[in-house]
């Protein structure tokens, strides 16, 4: 599975300038909609900062090392809980998107995920900047 970030033209505001918006995408991989649909769909809900990956990562090595067993984050109508068994994403706005089989991923796809993406929101806002991520 294979993940690219990048930026597109959001149009030039009088006060601001040039806006950008920051994109996720399945770039390549199977199960591509499940990926694009519960990964790439919600980062920009629940990971809007560096500071939002790092307490989602905290989230994942608190798990990881046994100080938690099971943690609730997210944000935007999106809900993540992680234990032991994975991370379940439900997207709170469609009663389909909860609890569904599709949506649990491992500790460790989240973990390179964000990682990534906390690297990319580092970068400076530009159409050349691409960040592509492989999973394990």
């Amino acid at each position: 599975m294979e993940f690219k970030f990048y930026c597109t033209a959001g149009g030039i505001y009088p006060v601001v300038g040039q806006v950008f918006h920051r994109r996720a995408e399945v770039s390549s991989g199977k199960d591509t909609r499940r990926y694009d649909r519960y990964v790439c769909g919600v980062l920009n809900a629940i990971a809007q900062t560096q500071q939002g990956c790092g307490e989602l990562l905290h989230c994942i090595t608190s798990i990881e090392n046994g100080s938690e067993t099971s943690v609730i984050g997210g944000g935007n109508d999106v809900e993540l809980t992680m234990d032991a068994s994975g991370v379940q994403v439900d997207i709170l706005i469609n009663d389909d998107w909860v609890g569904q089989p599709e949506g649990k991923f491992t500790l460790q796809e989240w973990r390179v995920v964000l990682e990534q993406w906390r690297h990319f929101l580092g970068l400076p806002e530009s159409l050349e900047t691409v960040v592509t991520v492989k999973l394990p």
